[in-house]
């Protein structure tokens, strides 16, 4: 299914977070852009990625913001602020000629709502459920003429998230009401409410107490008809909730559902929300907003997703009998959350860095490797320290320290091991780049594969968890079918054939599960061809180091059938490759192949070992061919990467042969 390319503005506030949060709940094949003017907004790093946009009270906003949405490709848009939303009602023609779906109720419910006098005084005369308000003159008649009691509340006119407020309980707080404000009757809750004697402890000492509030969540379709409804009871701190209970009173639906018909003629379209409180006289409102809320994400944990519905109902899509039900074995619960995000994510927040700080605090990118004494991570180091002394703090993750020792200089490279992993000397939180190429061999025990998928699982959650800001998981070409057409591509069906393949799947796919909970992350599996060339630590069982032993010695070199594939990257290529990803700032592919297009069958390999064996010996080795039969089709398409990284291959097999005599000369 095509991606669904979903826009969602003012993505620094509450409300543009929850409806991210219910994007990333959704199963959809979802492809979310932030709008904002903030490029330190929580949300935007919660985003595939950003837009900037002029702010909302700019002239020319919705001509941005609209241009913005086309240049994305935007399917469906969300706005995600009071003010926002009501600027783009005003505007849903120009959003419909341009196809960019807006799930937004029409002007006139949204200016009622931002209104609560007129919301009071216009919708009690249809359902009496409204708490009565009045601007400041017309309160103090009204107490004048005691129709109204003390105490009472005091709220900007068109305010919200409770900023503003004023709690009046005697006549000398009225010095407390100026011209912007309404005064409304406290929604008292009822006697036998749990939470009824703090409520009144907290009124007395002029808080105005946040608790017992129900929230009446609808969403209508396009055509205005109620298709999803839900009430929680919560309690909020400085106007945002924070603990969710699932609430049902048949006399609130009773008491709402009248009113049904008045919101579709007023223009209800998609989530509509209203606040208030279960009285001794019955349901109370103080509060309507015609929106998503900032427990809209919370609401979808609890299985009440009505962004996906919306998303769904705005563009078409298939949707099962009861979309919206709410589970009511759950309740919910909210508190802040931190992100630390890569500098490198964000040039306005670079500059901004740079601007603030007149010298540069931490010039080295610290860069894990795991694997550091094997064949390409100890390479891969040799490299970085070689051609970026002051680019990189090499960090090595090893099996046994006191052998990378004959490896590595420790004043160059850090160097761990599992206990250090374990008892928390190893701070993955000052990791930059993590470069995964610790895995057992291909041909390692069923327990070996086993343990080094186990500690992939641990280091994977572990720097998912620390935020570490680019991962990079070398993987297999062996997940591919040896049996199947190639050359093989990243977006095919995988058939793993052995253990180590399944493992080397596995984990590629823990680490996308991981790292799509933090989409400011940067990772990718490299799916490698076999490697080879005469560099420290070649593996001596790997074919062309066999040949080329054979060659040497002058023996017989056998051709079991011949024709089978055989595909090697020389060592230094893929050294080379890799520092192209390391360098990389640009978001990655879940996914790379990464091998030489050149496939060679078996015995032009063989033709080539003994054609640059001359040059190092003068008694060559016979070939001899053995009938056979023998498949084994190699062979990746790496143009993905390529292009991407803009890299490509140099060495040619014969060189990487030649390399391999050099080496065990």
């Amino acid at each position: 299914m095509k991606s669904i390319r979903v826009g969602i503005s003012s993505i620094g506030s509450g409300v543009g977070q929850s409806v991210i949060n219910s994007c990333r709940l959704s199963s959809l094949p979802l492809y979310t852009v932030g709008f904002g003017t903030n490029p330190m907004a929580y949300g935007l790093y919660e985003c595939d990625t950003y837009a900037y946009t002029k702010s909302f009270y700019d002239k020319g906003y919705i001509e941005d913001v609209i241009a913005k949405c086309k240049e994305y490709e935007i399917d469906i848009f969300f706005p995600g602020h009071d003010d926002d939303a009501h600027i783009i009602s005003k505007h849903l023609g120009l959003f419909k000629e341009n196809n960019i779906a807006v799930p937004v109720s029409r002007q006139s419910l949204i200016d009622l709502c931002r209104d609560k006098e007129l919301m009071s005084n216009e919708l009690n005369k249809m359902a009496n459920i409204f708490v009565r308000s009045y601007d400041k003159t017309s309160f103090l008649a009204a107490y004048a003429q005691k129709e109204i009691a003390l105490p009472v509340i005091a709220k900007p006119r068109d305010g919200y998230a409770s900023k503003g407020i004023a709690i009046i309980l005697k006549e000398d707080d009225f010095d407390h009401i100026n011209e912007i404000h309404i005064v409304q009757e406290l929604a008292v809750p009822h006697q036998d409410d749990p939470l009824r004697a703090q409520f009144d402890k907290q009124l007395k000492q002029h808080i105005n107490p946040q608790i017992s509030e129900i929230s009446i969540q609808l969403v209508a379709d396009r055509e205005g008809e109620i298709v999803g409804k839900m009430i929680s009871y919560n309690k909020l701190n400085n106007g945002v909730p924070i603990e969710i209970i699932p609430y049902e009173n048949k006399a609130v639906w009773e008491a709402i559902t009248p009113l049904y018909p008045v919101f579709k003629k007023l223009g209800l379209r998609g989530p509509f929300n209203l606040q208030g409180r279960f009285t001794d006289q019955g349901l109370k409102l103080f509060e309507m907003n015609a929106r998503f809320t900032g427990i809209t994400g919370l609401r979808a944990y609890m299985g009440f997703n009505e962004v996906e519905y919306c998303i769904k109902e705005w563009l078409g899509l298939p949707m099962q009998n009861d979309p919206l039900v709410l589970n009511y074995n759950h309740f919910g619960i909210r508190q802040t959350a931190d992100k630390s995000i890569s500098l490198t994510k964000n040039p306005e927040v670079k500059k901004f860095y740079d601007q603030i700080n007149k010298i540069c605090i931490k010039p080295q990118q610290n860069i894990l490797v795991t694997g550091a004494t094997g064949y390409l991570g100890r390479n891969l180091i040799t490299k970085l320290l070689k051609d970026y002394p002051r680019t990189y703090s090499i960090w090595g993750y090893v099996r046994d320290k006191a052998v990378a020792l004959n490896y590595f200089d420790p004043s160059l490279v850090k160097l761990f091991d599992y206990q250090d992993f374990k008892k928390g000397v190893l701070s993955l939180g000052n990791v930059d780049v993590l470069l995964h190429a610790g895995f057992t061999r291909p041909h390692g025990t069923d327990k070996e594969i086993a343990e080094s998928l186990s500690f992939t699982q641990e280091l994977f959650t572990k720097a998912i968890q620390n935020q570490v800001a680019k991962i990079i998981n070398i993987s297999s070409q062996s997940v591919y079918s040896t049996q199947t057409g190639t050359p093989h591509l990243e977006s095919e069906l995988v058939s793993p054939e052995s253990s180590y393949a399944i493992a080397k799947y596995a984990s590629e796919l823990l680490l996308k599960s991981l790292a799509n909970t933090q989409p400011h992350i940067n990772y990718t599996s490299i799916r490698l061809s076999s490697i080879s060339g005469g560099l420290a630590g070649f593996n001596e069982r790997d074919l062309l180091s066999k040949l080329v032993t054979q060659a040497q010695n002058a023996e017989v070199l056998k051709v079991y059938d011949g024709q089978q594939d055989v595909v090697r990257l020389d060592i230094r290529d893929a050294i080379d490759a890799l520092v192209q990803v390391i360098q990389s700032s640009d978001t990655f592919e879940p996914v790379y192949n990464l091998g030489n297009e050149k496939v060679y069958t078996l015995s032009e390999v063989v033709d080539q070992v003994i054609e640059v064996s001359t040059s190092y010996t003068t008694n060559l080795s016979p070939k001899e061919h053995v009938e056979a039969q023998v498949s084994a089709k190699f062979g990746m398409n790496s143009a993905l990467f390529q292009e991407t990284f803009s890299w490509k291959s140099r060495y040619a097999l014969s060189e990487t042969i030649a390399s391999i005599f050099e080496y065990k000369k």
